[in-house]
C-alpha cells in the first residue's frame, strides 16, 4: 500500500514547466476537446485523469500529449508514471522501453527503470540505475526523490529521510518529498513527524487525493471526514478511503452513511477485511447479531489473525452474555498482536464488570509489562485494588495513571481519588476511574 500511494502521487503530479495540477477534471477535459493540439491542455487533463485514477484514459491523454511534444524523454517518462500507478511492472518495463529507444542511459530514463523495478520490488536493481543516474546529474529532483522511495521501501530511515531533503533542496515546491517523508515516519511510529510532513505535503497541494487520505485517517473527527470526502469524491472506486470514511462516520454515530460507504467497497472488493469489520460492528449495534456475527467471520477468513476482528467478535459475545467466549477473543487479539494494549484493556475491563479483580490483574500485570506507563492500564489497576478494598494501592495506580501516558478520563480519575477519602462503605459496590 505505502509503494503505491506514493506511486499514485508521483503519477498524478510529474511536472517541469506545466500549469498547476489542482484543475476541475470537468474543465480540463472541456479544455482538451477544444484544444486537441496543444500539448499541454492534454497533458492536464491526462494528469488530472491519473488523480482520479482513471486509468485508461490517463494514458490515452498522455500519450496524445507525448505525441504533440515529439515523444521527448519529459513527456515519455509522465506516460510511464500511469504503468506505477497501477503498480503493474511489464507495463511500467515497456513504457521505459520507450525512453531507451530515445536514449537509453539518460538520467530519466535510469529513473524509469528504477521506478518499475521497484514496483517489482527489487529495489538492488533500482538503486544500480539510481546511483548511475546521480553520478551523472547529482542536482535531479526526480533522482533523489525516487531514491527516498527507494531506501524507504528498505525502512532506511536516515538514508530515505535525507534523500527526500535534498529533493526538497532542490524544488521546494513540490509535495511529493513531503508526502514521501510523511510515509517513511508513519511506517518508524513518528506520529508528529508524519502528520506534520503530510500537512506540510497539503499546504503545496491541497488537491492530492493520498495526502488527504494519509492526513484523514490521522486527524480523524470534522477534519478527517472532511479530507476523507474529498479523497472519495476525487477518486471514486477507492476502496480505502471508502472504508476509513465509514468507520469515521461510525464512531460519529452516522450508521446509515457508514453502512453504504461499506456496502459500496465491499461491492469492489469482497476481500476488504477492513469493511466486513465495519459492516460487522454496525450489523451488531443494529441489533442484527446473526448478520453481523457472519460479517465478522468473512473478515476471519480473509486475515485470520486480526486483533480487529478478535475485539470485534469479543464485544459481540460480551453483549450475548458468552463470558468466556468474549474473553478467549480479548487474549486471542493480544497474542495476534502484544503491542497493541486493546486486547488485554478489553479484557481487564470485561473482569471488572464481572466483579473478577483477580482475573483483572492478571491481564494488567501482562499489559504493564509492555506498556508501564499506559494510564488506562494504570486507572484499571487503581479500580481493581479499590474493589479489593486496597485504598493505599489504588491511589498509587490513580496517581500513576494521572501521570501516565495515553488518552484517559482524567476527570474519572480525580472522582476516584476523592472517594477513596470518604469512609469505606460496606459491599463491593465501587465507582470506577475507567468508563464501563
Amino acid at each position: 500500500m505505502l509503494r503505491l500511494t506514493l506511486s499514485l502521487a508521483l503519477a498524478a503530479s510529474f511536472a517541469f514547466d506545466a500549469p498547476a495540477l489542482a484543475q476541475d477534471l470537468d474543465a480540463a477535459a472541456a479544455a482538451a476537446r477544444a484544444n486537441r493540439r496543444d500539448a499541454d491542455a492534454q497533458r492536464a487533463y491526462g494528469r488530472a485523469l491519473l488523480r482520479a485514477g482513471r486509468f485508461r484514459e490517463a494514458e490515452r491523454a498522455l500519450q496524445q500529449a507525448a505525441r504533440l511534444r515529439d515523444n521527448s524523454l519529459e513527456a515519455l517518462y509522465e506516460l510511464a508514471t500511469v504503468a506505477f500507478a497501477q503498480d503493474d511492472y511489464r507495463k511500467s518495463r515497456a513504457a521505459c522501453r520507450r525512453l531507451e529507444r530515445e536514449e537509453r542511459n539518460a538520467v530519466l530514463t535510469r529513473v524509469c527503470r528504477a521506478r518499475a523495478f521497484l514496483v517489482w520490488n527489487r529495489s538492488g536493481r533500482a538503486f544500480e540505475e539510481l546511483e548511475a543516474a546521480q553520478a551523472a546529474d547529482g542536482d535531479h529532483f526526480e533522482v533523489e526523490l525516487a531514491l527516498g522511495d527507494a531506501n524507504r521501501l528498505r525502512h532506511r530511515v536516515d538514508e530515505a529521510e535525507a534523500a527526500y531533503r535534498r529533493a526538497i533542496a532542490i524544488d521546494a515546491t513540490r509535495f511529493e518529498p513531503h508526502l514521501g517523508l510523511g510515509l517513511l515516519y508513519a511506517g518508524a511510529e513518528r506520529d508528529a513527524d508524519a502528520l506534520a510532513a503530510f500537512r506540510r505535503a497539503q499546504e503545496l497541494d491541497g488537491e492530492v487525493p493520498e495526502v488527504q487520505y494519509e492526513l484523514g485517517i490521522r486527524t480523524g473527527g470534522a477534519e478527517g471526514k472532511r479530507l476523507l470526502t474529498r479523497a472519495v469524491a476525487a477518486r471514486r472506486g477507492w476502496v480505502e478511503a471508502l472504508v476509513a470514511l465509514a468507520d469515521l462516520e461510525r464512531e460519529a454515530g452516522e450508521s446509515d452513511a457508514a453502512r453504504e460507504r461499506y456496502e459500496a467497497a465491499l461491492e469492489r472488493d469482497e476481500r476488504n477485511a477492513a469493511a466486513h469489520i465495519g459492516l460487522g460492528k454496525i450489523l451488531v449495534a443494529a441489533g442484527e447479531a446473526e448478520e453481523g456475527e457472519a460479517a465478522l467471520r468473512r473478515a476471519l477468513e480473509i486475515v485470520p489473525n486480526s486483533a480487529d476482528v478478535a475485539l470485534a467478535l469479543g464485544e459481540l459475545f460480551e453483549s450475548q452474555e458468552r463470558w468466556q467466549d468474549a474473553f478467549g477473543q480479548s487474549r486471542h487479539a493480544a497474542n495476534v498482536e502484544p503491542r497493541n494494549p486493546e486486547g488485554l484493556l478489553h479484557a481487564a475491563r470485561l473482569a471488572l464488570r464481572r466483579n473478577r479483580d483477580v482475573l483483572a490483574t492478571g491481564y494488567l500485570d501482562r499489559l504493564l509489562q509492555t506498556h508501564p506507563n499506559l494510564s488506562a492500564g494504570l486507572a484499571l489497576y487503581g479500580d481493581a485494588m479499590k474493589a479489593r478494598g486496597d485504598r493505599a494501592q489504588a491511589r498509587s495506580y490513580y496517581q500513576r495513571a494521572l501521570r501516565g501516558q495515553g488518552d484517559v478520563d482524567r476527570e474519572r480519575i480525580q472522582r476516584s481519588l476523592r472517594e477513596l477519602d470518604q469512609p469505606q462503605q460496606r459491599g463491593r459496590r465501587i465507582h470506577r476511574a475507567t468508563a464501563p
